[in-house]
């Protein structure tokens, strides 16, 4: 399609933190943002998974419900989807007519040149607007005070995931630094829902939350209890009512109910605004489960976020790419497979924290594969290996990509060996045929 060229231009022009450029192509195209009803989200980890159950939920509510998503796992049109269907090629094509057009107009003007990521926030806009969306899930791409997200102006709700060390060059060395960055998505219009958090990081969105007069809803370990857990998922229960979700690991029970809460307050707006409640009994109806926040939960499904891809041997890939992603893949891996060794496929990009990222895997590794994923971020995997072997005795083979690795390590793979592939979702696309 004609927009495959114009991307690989714009990737050129790199990440550039600010909302001056941003807000100029949005004059130029009505400023379709202003037109919709927005959650936006910030965090280091944990947004797309909440924001997958906010999806499920408020689907299986009747809504309809706009996602943008970055990066992705199956293919790029996976960015800007509407109730789950990818947007086709050729509306994505005419979007992107339509950007460029605005694009010069402003160039002309100002001379600031809008990157990819200000260009696919501009084209979500546009998309969600044209296809009449009831709520527009938009995550931010990285921070949130100086993210191309942030010209959001009056979201419907915001919310703040896991916040932990990443893109420290742009975002400062402290968790407080951090913090301070994600907490500028917070408005005056409407109150912040905060996932579970580290004290210091509570602080920082509790002042921002005092600072624009807005309520913080606070999730808490204590707000819900878990009843079961498995390598596929868990049971638990939130303010009186059973759950299952099909996502593994204890984190996501917590990002969970950290959408619920979410729901909760869009549907209590929804309820006297819109009188919802026809839509959902209807839809509750056909899913034989007694709310759609039961039956949004347990019908999530989030792709490279501790995925199943094949059982005997069993293989997850997982898009742990910072050290705390690493700390909690490893908590679940020693949680389920304590006697058993980890056959690990890695790919990493150069300007992550992969040492610390190794020293939480590498305990339990049998065998690891790797390779450079193919992104211009890409760490060598000579490098890679290196860096293994100082940290851990054990194996490293060097292969040319992520399917040679994958099929190396299922040719060596026991039947009751366990394989993850992790380190980047950079690579996973490429994964996607392979099983």
């Amino acid at each position: 399609m004609n927009y495959i060229s114009l991307i690989e231009e714009l990737k050129k022009r790199g990440s550039v933190p600010g909302l001056d450029a941003i807000e100029g192509l949005l004059e130029e195209l009505g400023h379709p943002e202003d037109n919709l009803k927005i959650v936006h989200i910030a965090g280091t980890n944990g947004k797309g998974s909440i924001f997958a159950y906010l999806s499920s939920i408020l689907i299986a509510a009747g809504f309809k419900v706009g996602r943008y998503i970055s990066p992705t796992i199956s293919c790029y049109e996976e960015r800007f989807q509407i109730n789950g269907e990818y947007i086709t090629k050729d509306k994505l094509a005419r979007l992107y007519n339509i950007v460029e057009e605005a694009m010069k107009r402003e160039e002309e003007k100002t001379g600031l040149k809008p990157t990819l990521f200000e260009v696919e926030t501009a084209i979500s806009f546009l998309y969600f607007k044209e296809e009449k969306v009831d709520y527009a899930l938009i995550e931010v791409g990285m921070g949130g005070r100086m993210d191309a997200t942030n010209v959001i102006k009056h979201p419907e709700l915001t919310v703040i995931s896991s916040i932990s060390y990443d893109h420290q060059a742009f975002l400062g060395d402290t968790l407080e630094e951090i913090a301070w960055q994600k907490a500028g998505i917070i408005k005056e219009s409407c109150p912040v829902i905060l996932s579970e958090n580290s004290d210091e990081v509570c602080k920082v969105i509790e002042q921002e939350a005092t600072k624009k007069k807005v309520k913080c809803i606070e999730i808490e370990p204590t707000d819900y209890e878990v009843l079961s857990e498995t390598p596929y998922g868990s049971t638990f229960l939130w303010k009186e009512q059973r759950y299952e979700t099909k996502l593994p690991g204890r984190h996501q029970v917590s990002n969970a109910v950290t959408a619920l809460a979410a729901s909760e307050y869009l549907f209590r707006k929804d309820y006297e605004k819109n009188n919802a409640r026809k839509a959902i009994a209807k839809e509750l109806d056909k899913m034989n489960v007694k709310s759609a926040q039961q039956g949004g939960i347990i019908r999530t499904c989030w792709p490279g976020r501790l995925e199943v891809l094949k059982k005997e041997p069993l293989f997850y890939r997982d898009g742990a790419h910072n050290p705390d992603g690493a700390k909690k893949l490893a908590a679940f891996l020693q949680k389920y497979f304590t006697n058993k060794k980890i056959i690990y496929i890695m790919g990493v990009l150069k300007d992550k924290e992969y040492k610390k990222m190794l020293r939480y895997l590498m305990p339990m590794a049998k065998e690891v594969y790797v390779f450079k994923p193919k992104n211009e971020r890409g760490l060598s995997a000579q490098i890679l290996a290196d860096t293994i072997k100082e940290v851990a005795d054990v194996s490293v083979t060097i292969e040319s990509d992520v399917n040679a690795a994958v099929f190396r390590a299922l040719d060596t793979a026991k039947p009751d060996d366990v394989l993850v592939a992790c380190g980047s979702l950079s690579f996973m696309e490429e994964m996607e045929d392979i099983l």
